[in-house]
């Protein structure tokens, strides 16, 4: 496919979005506004990401790696391997005009692209209450700027909006009393928030034939009897997440037809600009879909040895100086979780396969209605993800600062596999 090359940028990262979301997928979902707005975008109805939290999911959209392969294996963990090229960085050695915002900005602290990120409202104490006006002047750039945006949208997060009204009900509540559907009504009430009032404002001010759109989310939420949030396990309701996309010059794109990947958008971007990277991630550009093996996998990893929550005061008020190595502060290692597992999940984008890295234990189910099956043969899955861990041109990093428990179990992994003895 033949594409111009592209000089604007915008990725709107919705925290928490669900695949049931938006009115494509839910016609009980009302944003006529947003539809319109955008009509000619394109769903990736496959579209996976790598992990269940803001920080290691981001930075694989951010870097197009796994997260066994850029380091934040999990919510908790600090920092990133050292020295892998992020799109903030190279778009602006490449003398972009960058714009980061993020109703939750300090979410990033430690990460390589935090400097990049601010508030939505620079002005305002609560971002949810903020304008979007300082926002809009930095899109408004003249059409000879190259400019690279990304926008973080925190409102659907856990309370979703629900926080000061007396007498609330919580979300587990709910569903812990069989009211499912009331639980999902305050849920799609703040993602409509988002879409409807949110994000029609900023669209509305661009010239959209001159950029590429990106509009995806970082993760999903549970809403169900599995777990209610996100964080605690690979739930194919958080795995599984809208992904609109907008290139100028390209109308009705075609998504692969395997699914595809949070990876993906990181060489997908890269090809568009016309800016060469030493990349050899497993991400794909989705504008070359013929290339896609049709029996692709997607990983997604979730490691909370550390914990699940990131935004503790510590975590918010502590030095960067002190923060030294992905797992310690002042060369002393954080406080493990108790209730900490490690799981992977692959998914062909129909069916999805977790497993325990510690147990084994596993399960296997229908993305789309979540239903529980019997899996006659996960070893071609485990054999799956063994390769996709042996094969990664990005392992040495993992030498870096892994811990001794991480560094036994990639060790024992590769013994497993005859590549040590």
């Amino acid at each position: 496919m033949g594409i111009n090359v592209v000089n604007k940028f915008l990725l709107i990262s919705i925290d928490c979005w669900r695949y049931d979301a938006l009115s494509r997928t839910n016609p009980l979902f009302n944003t006529p506004k947003f539809d319109l707005l955008t009509q000619d975008f394109s769903l990736a109805e496959k579209f996976f990401v790598s992990a269940p939290a803001t920080r290691p999911s981001h930075t694989s959209y951010f870097t197009g790696l796994y997260p066994f392969e850029h380091g934040v294996y999990g919510q908790t963990y600090l920092k990133m391997f050292e020295g892998i090229p992020n799109l903030f960085q190279l778009f602006s050695d490449a003398g972009y005009h960058i714009t980061g915002r993020s109703e939750r900005p300090e979410v990033f602290r430690f990460l390589d692209f935090e400097p990049f990120i601010t508030s939505i409202d620079p002005n305002a104490q609560a971002q949810h209450l903020g304008s979007l006006e300082d926002l809009i002047q930095h899109l408004k750039q003249p059409s000879n700027i190259p400019q690279f945006c990304f926008l973080h949208f925190w409102y659907t997060h856990g309370g979703y909006g629900m926080s000061g009204i007396p007498g609330a009900p919580s979300l587990k509540w709910l569903v812990d009393q069989g009211r499912m559907d009331e639980a999902l009504r305050i849920y799609y009430a703040a993602a409509t928030h988002i879409l409807e009032f949110k994000l029609v404002e900023i669209l509305k001010q661009l010239k959209l034939p001159e950029w590429a759109v990106f509009i995806f989310g970082d993760h999903g939420e549970g809403i169900c009897e599995e777990l209610i949030d996100h964080g605690s396990t690979l739930n194919q309701n958080v795995l599984h997440v809208p992904l609109l996309a907008h290139i100028p010059g390209v109308s009705n794109l075609e998504f692969p037809i395997p699914p595809i990947s949070a990876i993906d958008l990181f060489p997908t971007i890269m090809n568009l600009a016309g800016i060469d990277v030493d990349y050899h991630g497993y991400g794909q550009d989705l504008l070359s879909p013929s290339k896609f093996d049709e029996n692709r996998l997607v990983l997604s990893e979730l490691d909370s040895l550390y914990g699940i929550g990131f935004l503790s005061r510590d975590n918010l008020e502590m030095p960067h100086r002190r923060v030294t190595s992905r797992t310690t502060v002042d060369n002393v290692e954080i406080n493990r979780y108790s209730e900490g597992v490690r799981l992977w999940s692959l998914t062909d984008g129909e069916y999805l396969y977790r497993e325990d890295e510690e147990t084994g234990a596993f399960v296997y189910r229908h993305v789309l209605s979540g239903e529980d099956l019997t899996c006659e043969e996960p070893d071609r899955f485990r054999d799956a993800y063994d390769t996709l861990l042996v094969n990664s041109n990005y392992q040495h990093l993992q030498a870096q600062e892994s811990t001794t428990e991480e560094t036994k179990i990639l060790e024992g992994k590769l013994r497993n596999l005859g590549y040590i003895e």
